[in-house]
């Protein structure tokens, strides 16, 4: 089925009173109908909202806009200034790796990904949902629906800016999309499962999840994708793992008391439901003493989850680099900026002192474009990495023993917040699992 290009009048939304509502279709047909039609819409909502345990909510509007009009959307709230790519965020994340050499900036990074994979996406600020017509094959169309009718509910339910109201880090909002966009594809998939007709025992979730994260730790290994958007994605893949495992084990009530405490680091998702939070062990912003005239334009803490990038694109194999990920305890990356070049700092703590030469060894070893080094230093890893060879040797010999707490006062700091791209969205990256994941 090809959704239609159009604005729906809906349930909740302006129209003739006098005009009666389109019927609501038969929940048989619900897999199949058109979403652009009033009847498939609150169809779909009320049927997803009763497996929630959801009733009594207003249903979202919803439009449909093209291709072509997406990526206009997007560009039209860019501004011009943000895609030099000459900010110090974005020569930092660069020399890091998070971005590749070749991106023009980190804004125009963030609106390719937007532009390229987002199928559909919920806004919290009208309750309005908006789909991209990208053609879709039966069923996904109503299931990329649900999905965001999921967000909608969510929004009811835990006041979605209430949840990630204490994420002030790329790691921390990784953390809390893992639940809302984990919790949207479990719910959404097990609503179009059991609206299909298929028996709750049938379902093979460890073959779901194992297709998504296999596809996902792929996509982190290759130097052409963006570390930032395999970031993005994290949360459809190893967050939908881990709320189908806290809702299969604890009902609704496991979903809402994650909703009620969302996991504060990736590693928490990395290591799954049930396996316990790290014991962030991570002082006050603490980098060598910075060379003199430089001064600090960006701070965030990214998470294990970007450990097991750069060491994937370091040319590990899955296995060490995901090991050595989960033993992260904390890290803070530092751009630092003295008017002429930027130099970033990643300082990543971990259980133990041999993971730490461990990660230090991985990107020495593995060979990169420009000038990046790594020293461990007890539990620590510090990975410098310059626009010139003389600027990172000026900052790899400032002596590791004598931390400064912050070049920033504590009490004005202001860490970056998120980085990759996403709030309650559907990306492209998923289908309706074929009949060999199902158990027969």
């Amino acid at each position: 089925m090809t959704v239609m290009v159009a604005l729906m009048a809906t349930a909740s939304g302006c129209g003739d009173d006098s005009v009666p509502a389109a019927p609501e279709v038969a929940p048989e047909d619900l897999v199949r109908c058109d979403i652009t039609t009033g009847g498939c819409q609150r169809g779909i909502y009320n049927s997803v909202a009763a497996s929630l345990d959801a009733s009594g909510y207003s249903m979202p509007n919803i439009r449909t806009i093209s291709v072509d009009q997406h990526a206009d959307e997007v560009r039209s709230g860019l501004d011009l200034n943000d895609l030099t790519g000459e900010d110090a965020e974005t020569r930092g994340l660069r020399l890091m790796g998070f971005i590749p050499p070749a991106s023009e900036s980190l804004s125009g990074t963030q609106a390719e990904y937007w532009i390229t994979q987002i199928a559909a996406y919920y806004s919290r600020s009208n309750n309005s949902i908006t789909v991209v017509d990208r053609e879709y094959e039966p069923g996904v169309a109503q299931l990329i629906l649900a999905h965001e009718f999921v967000h909608s509910i969510q929004d009811s339910q835990f006041n979605l800016n209430t949840v990630g109201s204490g994420a002030n880090t790329e790691d921390r909002v990784l953390g809390v999309r893992s639940v809302i966009e984990g919790d949207a594809n479990y719910s959404s998939y097990a609503w179009f499962f059991e609206t299909r007709g298929d028996r709750p025992e049938d379902i093979d979730w460890t073959a779901i999840h194992e297709e998504g994260t296999t596809r996902l730790q792929e996509r982190a290994a290759d130097p052409e994708v963006a570390l930032l958007d395999t970031a993005s994605s994290f949360p459809y893949s190893y967050g939908f793992q881990f709320m189908t495992d806290t809702v299969l084990t604890e009902g609704l009530a496991g979903r809402a008391a994650a909703f009620g405490a969302p996991p504060e680091t990736t590693a928490e998702v990395m290591r799954g439901y049930g396996m316990g939070a790290p014991l962030v062990d991570f002082p006050d912003v603490a980098h060598p003493a910075p060379v003199e005239g430089n001064e600090v334009a960006f701070e965030n803490r990214f998470g294990a989850w970007y450990v097991y990038g750069a060491l994937r694109r370091q040319g590990l194999e899955h296995d060490d680099a995901w090991d050595i990920a989960l033993s992260w305890v904390g890290d803070e990356l530092a751009i630092y900026d003295d008017g002429d070049e930027v130099t970033a700092v990643w300082r990543v703590r971990f259980e133990d002192e041999a993971t730490a030469e461990l990660l230090s060894d991985g990107i020495n070893e593995g060979g990169s474009e420009g000038a990046r080094s790594a020293v461990a230093f007890g539990e620590d890893t510090f990975v410098f990495a310059a626009e010139s060879l003389d600027t990172l040797i000026a900052w790899a010999s400032q002596p590791l023993d004598s931390m400064t707490a912050s070049i920033i006062p504590k009490s004005e700091r202001r860490m970056g917040g998120a980085v990759s791209v996403g709030t309650c969205l559907q990306t492209l990256d998923f289908s309706v699992p074929s009949p060999s994941l199902l158990l027969r």
